[in-house]
């Protein structure tokens, strides 16, 4: 396979890349807390014999260069629901995983058998004293805080935890809505201006027109490349056919 069919298909394996990263963006849009990913590349620079010299170019590649989480805030949709909540500002829910603390902005949340505060998935969401918040069978009047003070009419029960980080891009993804802090990211528990909104949702920051165009011309642009892999194939076998034939 000569340079050409290279840099083609390095080019192709960055498109599907992006195109799998659009698609899941596509396919979570109606996902509360979901945040937008986005595909970075950049160009791999490859240094040859034939690239020596004047006049002549080095060969470059399509280097997939990672991905970028959009943490923009989505819009803050009310839900009547008492257990819904919605964070206006920079911070995330903090959640009790099977597989250790976790950090989400999706705040659809309910009451299990043992009256404690969880996730959809059932993951216990924690107060900042690393604790469930538990309500008592019977209690109705439940208000929940622009700070996360977490109330009933017999009194305050916690306040959710709400943490903030150095660097919001270093937080791994784990799940659809939920991510893992690594070390050396600092973690800010509390005092991070951000606003508890009750019976309220965040909608993922999704645009789904602009993530279907988008879509679209990725599609394009690799049905192009592949188009050009073709005819260089085409090229090639023509060449050898007509040099076997005057040989």
């Amino acid at each position: 396979m000569d340079n050409t069919n290279y840099i083609a298909l390095s080019r192709q394996m960055a498109l599907w890349k992006q195109m799998d990263v659009l698609s899941n963006n596509m396919a979570n849009m109606n996902t509360s807390g979901f945040k937008q990913d986005e595909a970075l590349f950049t160009s791999y620079l490859v240094q040859t014999p034939e690239a020596e010299g004047i006049g002549s170019t080095p060969l470059y590649f399509t280097e997939d260069f990672g991905t970028f989480q959009n943490f923009a805030e989505g819009a803050i949709v009310e839900t009547g629901n008492v257990f819904d909540l919605a964070i206006k500002g920079d911070a995330f829910f903090c959640l009790e995983t099977k597989a250790g603390e976790m950090y989400t902005r999706k705040g659809q949340f309910s009451l299990n058998s043992d009256g404690m505060l969880v996730s959809n998935e059932g993951d216990i969401v924690l107060s900042e004293n690393n604790e469930p918040l538990i309500f008592a069978p019977g209690e109705t009047e439940i208000t929940i805080s622009e700070s996360g003070d977490v109330m009933t009419e017999n009194g305050l029960i916690g306040r959710l935890k709400l943490v903030s980080f150095e660097d919001n891009q270093k937080l791994l993804k784990v799940a659809g809505t939920m991510f893992e802090n690594v070390d050396g990211n600092n973690m800010q528990v509390g005092n991070n201006n951000a606003i508890v909104a009750q019976g309220a949702v965040e909608k993922s920051n999704v645009n789904a027109i602009e993530e279907m165009t988008r879509l679209i011309k990725v599609q394009r642009s690799y049905e192009y490349v592949q188009q050009m892999i073709d005819q260089e194939h085409d090229r090639l076998s023509n060449t050898i056919s007509t040099y076997a034939q005057l040989a």
